[in-house]
């Protein structure tokens, strides 16, 4: 799931030099720009305003006056050949900075800076051998300063370590005694957990060289501080999201018109991920989701092995990610191109929660109260279904997951959901009933924003989902084959 951004354009020339030792060494121009088609160096970065990043940056620290914040962005693997790097989106969310083993450090404002500066980017300095593996990559300097848009951009590890120091220092961090009280605030988990192993062990570091710091984790840690800010998305955000979501589209269309029994799951894969690819996606925002017959009634099955037989019902689970974030559309779909009756049934039900569940969203609700309200529809409605333990249930008894969720840069967003969705804020509503007897499952799955006047508009509407349009949709292409 992670991507390698630092390839070298055909513009980025390399000098072959002298062999040495059996190694070709490389000369290279001392700062090589390393743009690419979203990046505009001090302008754009990861397709969005420079500005943008800079306002994230003040508003986080207008509310931190008695220490300072260090963000690591991930680092790369051996030779970017184990799995493709993305930057990490804490890190990508403050800087917009994609090089591999960066790191941000801010000092708030009412405290003397750092060498007269307040935002320092980290970057490892140059190694031309490992250039040759991984393309070039920027130097820390005045250059990759402007690049991205900071005051300084200093050399990872050794210079972050001395600014920490030096942070921890500072006369406002001192107590009567001369011994230093300063906060840090970080993205740091109280054990190695999987993905977590890198702060874990920055944090353990930390506590060991820097006396009297106190590494802030729990209720106000910076990663609940930068989840709050995450929820609502700018303009910039939105343009992401909405090409996220278009991309998603062309590939549930894919699928509609090449759908057909026999085909196995990992093949109407192939089919939607090469839309990703063809339309700009840089990659999945998640595991694609392709479940056939029961499979339909697995909601995070991934393994896209089964055989899709005649009279199945496919759930397509499926986000592409764009610029680091990630649309989350779900359509279900007959194997033959045409839904049962008794498919189809469930399918309009599921089809009319969702509908109702976005004209009854008012300003001041959140998430949970439009959940209640879809399984009082689902309780209400005259259709019955038996389930593995014999008995007859009405139909909220087989919607068994949350409504919705936060969207954006993760697919499962940030945020705290017992509170109020406000407007900026993106999340999706996706109501499903799952009848495994039956071998049934329907989920129905879009994105909406909330609007300034608190309604909330549909951000996928140009994505078929009534079941008379699917059917169209299958049948034109079923016509189209048999010519």
């Amino acid at each position: 799931m992670n991507c390698g951004t630092t390839s070298m354009k055909s513009s980025r020339r390399l000098l072959i030099g002298v062999v040495l030792a059996g190694l070709v060494l490389i000369e290279t121009v001392p700062f090589a720009r390393a743009t690419d088609y979203y990046d505009e160096p001090g302008v754009r970065l990861l397709n969005q305003p420079v500005s943008e990043y800079k306002a994230r940056r003040q508003k986080l620290l207008s509310g931190i006056k008695d220490g300072v914040v260090l963000i690591l962005g991930n680092v790369e693997e051996e030779t970017g050949i184990e799995e493709r790097y993305r930057q990490n989106n804490w890190m990508a969310y403050l800087t917009g900075v994609r090089t591999p083993g960066s790191a941000l450090l801010l000092v708030p404002q009412g405290l003397p800076s750092l060498d007269g500066a307040r935002e320092i980017v980290f970057i490892p300095p140059r190694n031309l051998m490992m250039e040759r593996w991984t393309g070039v990559q920027l130097a820390p300097g005045d250059e990759a300063a402007k690049f991205f848009a900071v005051e300084r951009v200093l050399s990872y590890r050794d210079e972050m370590w001395s600014k920490l120091r030096e942070a921890a220092s500072l006369p406002a961090f001192k107590d009567a005694e001369g011994q230093s009280h300063m906060k840090l605030y970080t993205i740091a988990p109280r054990e190695p957990r999987n993905g977590f192993v890198g702060e874990y062990k920055f944090a353990e570091q930390a506590r060991r060289d820097l006396p009297g710091v106190e590494i802030v984790t729990g209720a106000g840690s910076i990663a609940s501080i930068l989840g709050e800010m995450r929820k609502f998305k700018s303009p910039a955000e939105i343009a992401l999201l909405q090409k996220a979501i278009d991309i998603t589209g062309e590939a549930q269309h894919d699928i509609a018109v090449n759908l057909k029994p026999g085909m196995y799951e990992y093949e109407i894969q192939s089919i939607l991920e090469a839309a990703f690819t063809r339309n700009g996606s840089e990659r999945p925002g998640f595991p694609s989701i392709v479940g056939s017959g029961i499979y339909s009634t697995i909601l995070h099955y991934s393994a896209n092995r089964k055989k899709i037989d005649p009279g199945d019902l496919v759930v397509c689970d499926i986000g592409a990610e764009y610029s680091l974030y990630t649309a989350d559309i779900t359509r279900t779909y007959p194997a033959n191109g045409k839904f049962t009756p008794r498919q189809r049934e469930i399918y309009q039900l599921v089809l009319d929660a969702q509908a109702a569940a976005a004209a009854h969203f008012k300003p001041g609700m959140d998430s949970n109260d439009l959940h209640r309200f879809v399984v009082e529809i689902f309780r209400m409605s005259p259709l019955r279904a038996r389930d593995v333990d014999g008995k007859e249930y009405s139909m909220e008894h087989f919607f068994i997951h949350s409504l919705g969720h936060y969207l954006g840069m993760d697919v499962h967003d940030t945020g705290d959901y017992t509170k109020a969705m406000l407007p900026g804020e993106v999340f999706t509503i996706e109501p499903g009933i799952y009848i495994q007897t039956e071998k049934l499952g329907v989920r129905i799955e879009d994105d909406y924003v909330v609007m300034p006047d608190g309604s909330v508009r549909k951000l996928s509407s140009k994505i078929p989902s009534s079941p008379d349009e699917i059917e169209r949709i299958m049948a034109e292409a079923q016509k189209r084959r048999g010519r």
